[in-house]
């Protein structure tokens, strides 16, 4: 199996760091390209303080979703320095909305043919509690996902 494009989804945490070096490491090896990909949850209660005669969302929550998400685009941007600069090529992708049906759909729409993610291993009452998004994207995935601890 020849693997041209690999997606990979970035939290900002040290397991998505090990995972984008090792697929780094392999979009090198293989001449593939990246897509780094960061899936910001959209906070919804802000949204619930809004009263209905207001009608629509006030400029000032307008803009604080846009800093947000040009600083969740900074972000992206600087661990693909740290990380993918000068090793392969890549690209920035950021979406909102749940991330394992965003990360899904964006491999479905980069045409990725590997997802490699990272997975921060929680079992029992946290696994329960926080779910897993590797453990979704592994089991409804089309493609090969590498998870890595």
């Amino acid at each position: 199996m020849v693997f041209r494009r690999i997606l990979v989804p970035v939290d900002f945490s040290e397991t998505s760091g090990r995972a984008l070096d090792l697929a780094a490491r392999l979009a090198r090896d293989l001449g593939a390209s990246i897509v780094l990909l960061h899936v910001g949850a959209v906070p919804e209660y802000p949204m619930a303080v809004i009263p209905p005669e207001v009608g629509t969302v006030p400029q000032v929550m307008i803009e604080m979703y846009e800093r947000l998400a040009a600083q969740q685009r900074d972000a992206l941007e600087k661990v693909a320095q740290d990380h993918v600069q000068g090793v392969a090529e890549y690209k920035l992708r950021t979406r909102e909305g749940f991330p394992p049906e965003e990360i899904l759909t964006e491999a479905a729409a980069e045409g990725c043919d590997l997802i490699v993610m990272g997975t921060h291993g929680r079992t029992g009452v946290s696994r329960v509690l926080m779910g897993s998004v590797a453990e979704r994207v592994l089991r409804a995935s089309q493609v090969p996902v590498l998870v890595v601890r």
